[in-house]
């Protein structure tokens, strides 16, 4: 099974809100609910940059800037707000995440989705995104936690079923790779001790070899002391 067919999220969540702003706020977001992003940037643009404008108005510019490739744009649009988001950090570090997951920025990615749960530890899809993320970095022990914690923040979760098959696998090679450890780790001590037994039967050899070198230093040393005395 492929990582990337662990992706379940379409690309950013659209909240909801009900708040009165300007014309050019209402024309875009107007020209916005008809999908009609190219239409509505230039009011979106404009409404972004009153000094007041709310973080609402830049979620949807930069869902505008997707819909029309422009995910640098996009980028710029969300990092510039994040600092002042207020109760939508959660979500524009959200989709900052999902921003860079499209780039395979994983490491970045992960950043983001650290944040978002960080500003809202009940936001589920985040624990999902983040799960996909560390899959696809190779950290399947903290994939596997990260979907048992969305499972638990929503258990209705249509994708529910999808995720405890995932969860399933995961955890088969997970428990494959606890084994392989620990046979390989078993495998070092037991080498270890090994070489450990023969160093010190070697030192033990050597000790009880002493006593016989000594005394074969001995009779050099006598011989060598009767040939000199001979040649006298």
């Amino acid at each position: 099974m492929k990582s990337k067919e662990f992706v379940f999220l379409t690309l950013l969540v659209l909240p909801s809100w009900g708040f009165a702003l300007d014309d050019n706020f209402s024309k875009g977001e107007e020209l916005f609910l008809q999908d009609k992003p190219a239409e509505s940037l230039a009011y979106l643009q404009a409404a972004a940059a009153a000094p007041d404008a709310p973080p609402q108005t830049f979620l949807y510019l930069g869902i505008a800037y997707i819909q029309l490739g422009r995910m640098n744009e996009a980028v710029a649009v969300y990092r510039q707000i994040l600092p002042s988001a207020g109760e939508y950090t959660a979500l524009v570090a959200f989709n900052l995440g999902n921003l860079y997951y499209a780039r395979n920025d994983f490491v970045t990615a992960e950043d983001y989705y650290n944040q978002s749960i960080d500003a809202d530890p009940s936001f589920a899809s985040a624990y999902l995104n983040r799960a996909n993320t560390r899959l696809r970095k190779g950290e399947t022990t903290f994939a596997i936690a990260d979907y048992w914690q969305y499972l638990s923040l929503k258990g209705d979760s249509e994708k529910r079923p999808q995720i405890e098959q995932i969860l399933t696998v995961l955890q088969g090679e997970e428990d494959e790779r606890n084994v392989k450890a620990a046979a390989e780790a078993k495998r070092k001590a037991d080498i270890e001790a090994m070489n450990a037994a023969n160093e010190e039967q070697e030192k033990q050899r050597a000790m009880e070899t002493l006593p016989a070198i000594h005394a074969v230093v001995r009779i050099m040393e006598d011989m060598a002391a009767l040939i000199k005395k001979a040649a006298q």
